[in-house]
């Protein structure tokens, strides 16, 4: 055999090679992503989601929760402050609402909302308002949910704070109570669906 015709037949071979290993990494890869969609869509269908929202909608949507049912004291640009890329609204005494964006820009009509929360201090006089606000708060994540679905979530979410886990009625949030030496904390996570 010639020179050319071993380097044709290796040529030949590398290109068959090549074209093998090609399709079996897309294979692959194809699986590995119908698998990974099959993930997210089980996760879906089972924590739900909710619609994106920005802070000034769902400010809106808290306050017209809060002044609905009686309690009066809503989130006020006039007790609003920014501290490290939160938004907080002073609400009544020590009670405060606060507002973790996704990504903080300091544009509350663009900020999409990560997670809201109720704070107050262990000893306030002022827990049982605290968690009527926190009611409020759970209604305005998810204006869908039943009074008695909102006070399911929160006994769970004292139940599960023990473990420092969430409750979830696969609706699109979470809820938890969190808590430091000092503070508790009504906090609610909205669950977004993934976009492409």
């Amino acid at each position: 055999m010639g020179k050319k015709k071993i380097i044709t037949i290796v040529c030949i071979i590398i290109i068959i090679l090549v074209i093998g290993v090609y399709f079996a990494v897309d294979y692959f890869l194809d699986k590995d992503l119908e698998k990974q969609e099959q993930e997210l869509q089980e996760t879906i269908d089972e924590y739900g989601t909710v619609n994106e929202e920005n802070v000034v909608t769902l400010v809106a949507k808290f306050n017209t929760e809060v002044m609905d049912n009686g309690l009066e004291y809503p989130a006020s640009d006039d007790y609003f402050t920014v501290e490290n890329d939160v938004y907080w609204y002073a609400l009544y005494e020590d009670i405060y609402l606060y507002i973790e964006p996704l990504q903080y820009s300091g544009d509350t009509e663009k900020d999409i909302v990560d997670m809201t929360a109720i704070n107050f201090p262990k000893d306030s006089e002022n827990q049982d308002m605290a968690l009527q606000f926190a009611k409020h708060l759970i209604k305005a994540n998810n204006n869908e949910l039943t009074d008695t679905e909102i006070d399911e979530l929160i006994e769970e979410a004292k139940k599960a704070s023990k473990d420092k886990k969430v409750a979830n009625n696969g609706k699109g949030i979470t809820v938890a109570l969190a808590e430091n030496e000092t503070t508790y904390e009504y906090q609610i996570v909205r669950l977004y669906a993934e976009t492409e």
